[in-house]
């Protein structure tokens, strides 16, 4: 790590109360954990093709009904 920013470091946490440095020292742990985590796309399993959402995409349509009710719902709200 640089020296400076170490340095920088140590002289604001010095200035801190308990309750900060122990916030701080939770903080740090944290990035240290994320830090040696996997990456996210490679934890993730391998999506099944015949699951894909884009395939469903559009597919649903609906009557005029429920396009006239969501339409009086809107039109309430809005007025």
């Amino acid at each position: 790590m640089n020296t400076a920013i170490e340095t920088s470091i140590l002289e604001r946490l010095h200035q801190l109360d308990e309750s900060r440095k122990a916030e701080v020292l939770d903080f740090v742990e944290y990035l240290a954990t994320k830090s040696n985590a996997a990456p996210l796309a490679a934890s993730w399993p391998n999506l099944d093709p015949a699951h894909d959402l884009a395939r469903f995409q559009g597919a649903l349509q609906f009557d005029e009904d429920a396009v006239a009710y969501q339409r009086r719902i809107r039109d309430s709200e809005w007025t």
